[in-house]
């Protein structure tokens, strides 16, 4: 069972992966996801990435095609089948369209010596997609 001292770790680490990724390079993040991690983004239209090396490498591509902030919010934290996982919705500024994108992470942290780091990310898209401001008639 997680104590509240682990959630707290988890959320601040959930937080400070997307100050990692919108630091200048890349040296942020080994605080943030283990050497092995997955990062999978083909909900998204994206790759999959395995290891760290392979994920600081999409991410050095830089502004664009990365957005120019990423951002979370309702972080939950829980345990399912013996993992550590967390939800939580992202958005994004779209410089293409001045509007906002946004989506899903969902985790796999793990505790490690150095504390917890994410093992892995699959990243899905809520909006745009399927999205209308229209009330149905």
């Amino acid at each position: 069972m997680l104590e509240t001292s682990d959630i707290v770790a988890i959320k601040q680490l959930e937080a400070f992966c997307h100050h990692a990724v919108d630091h200048n390079d890349q040296s942020l993040f080994a605080d943030v996801f283990t050497e092995d991690a997955r990062f999978d983004g083909r909900l998204c239209g994206g790759p999959l990435f395995e290891g760290l090396e392979a994920i600081k490498g999409f991410f050095a591509l830089g502004r664009p095609p990365h957005p120019p902030s990423h951002h979370m919010t309702n972080c939950y934290v829980y345990e399912e089948d013996d993992r550590v996982r967390v939800k939580m919705k992202w958005i994004c500024p779209d410089p293409g369209t001045g509007g906002v994108v946004t989506g899903d992470n969902i985790d796999w942290v793990v505790k490690t010596p150095e504390g917890w780091r994410i093992r892995e990310r699959v990243a899905s898209m809520r909006h745009p997609g399927g999205f209308s401001a229209q009330p149905a008639s």
